[in-house]
């Protein structure tokens, strides 16, 4: 085998490896992009679902009566 030809099969290969490589980042960088749009609705989510929480607590609690003891 040629020098020429076995350097040009390496080029060849190592740009075949950079065209994988760089088709894994894309995917990669859209699930980040993915989870991070679904991490943010769940955090709005929760804040939602916190204040609905505290709203009906407060609603449904009784307020505490201050009530004199009896001897008084």
């Amino acid at each position: 085998m040629k020098p020429e030809t076995d350097q040009q099969e390496r080029i060849e290969k190592i740009e075949m490896d950079l065209a994988h490589a760089n088709h894994t980042i894309d995917e990669l960088n859209q699930v980040v992009i993915d989870q991070g749009k679904q991490i943010y609705r769940l955090t709005r989510k929760i804040a939602e679902m916190t204040d609905q929480m505290e709203e009906l607590i407060e609603n449904s609690l009784p307020s505490p009566t201050v009530e004199k003891p009896p001897h008084y």
